[in-house]
């Protein structure tokens, strides 16, 4: 009896789960894909349902805050706040880039040191837009996680390898300050690296990662031309004077 009650309680045991190691690598691959796929449309479908909520408002209705728009992504990790700061440096308005460039330095430092989060200070989170700009600001986010649901998958894992954390860090840190300098048009080409950067880490993918290096290198080289262009004035203005 004892043993034929053994065998009736194993024929009724379920079978273990294959070990992660039978799983093919093709096969979770697919998964990964189908997560960033699903984490961009659920991100599209709340920006689109916030912005048609946006757009029910008043004219004069106060708009969107820092705060409100990481309450619609659902998260405050480093890659997200980077893209969302970034992002706001792109507003034209007077002193929005210096003050987001001071953020994005602060957000290099815990990069470094290897954080996975961000308090933010009261007034970055309570920093609000009007809503006119919240309307184009959730449109283009919508607009941008539909697309990344297309196109961008998880790939070139190097990219984000732990070693990576120390240079990622100097290169937020490098396309901050040329955010932070008052240059015309300064903060358009750093700002869309760091977007690019955020969204890539958020996606995982590598080649978004390489687009995030190509338009700071851009930006870099911007700089550089601005500062060899406004040296040579300086100089024959001297000369100017001097000759005078």
């Amino acid at each position: 009896m004892r043993a034929g009650h053994s065998e009736g309680k194993a024929s009724t045991t379920a079978p273990s789960a294959p070990p992660h190691s039978a799983i093919p690598a093709r096969a979770a691959g697919t998964a990964t894909q189908l997560g960033s796929r699903y984490l961009s449309l659920r991100l599209a479908r709340r920006m689109r349902h916030a912005q048609h909520a946006y757009e029910r408002l008043p004219a004069d209705a106060p708009g969107l805050t820092l705060d409100g728009l990481l309450n619609l992504h659902g998260q405050s990790g480093i890659p997200t706040l980077l893209m969302l700061f970034a992002l706001f440096c792109i507003v034209p308005v007077g002193g929005v880039g210096n003050v987001f460039g001071v953020a994005l330095w602060m957000l290099s430092w815990d990069v470094w040191q290897g954080r996975s989060d961000m308090r933010l200070p009261n007034r970055l989170a309570s920093f609000r837009l009007n809503r006119r700009w919240s309307i184009h600001m959730l449109h283009g986010l919508g607009s941008g996680y539909r697309q990344a649901s297309r196109w961008l998958r998880p790939r070139w894992p190097a990219m984000q390898a732990p070693w990576t954390r120390g240079p990622w860090a100097l290169w937020i840190a490098l396309q901050a300050l040329i955010i932070f300098l008052p240059v015309p048009l300064g903060n358009i080409l750093p700002a869309f690296s760091l977007i690019a950067l955020g969204l890539g880490q958020i996606i995982k993918d590598g080649m978004l990662l390489w687009a995030s290096l190509l338009l700071g290198a851009l930006a870099t080289l911007y700089m550089w031309w601005l500062g060899d262009i406004t040296w040579s004035l300086v100089l024959a203005t001297w000369a100017w004077l001097a000759g005078g």
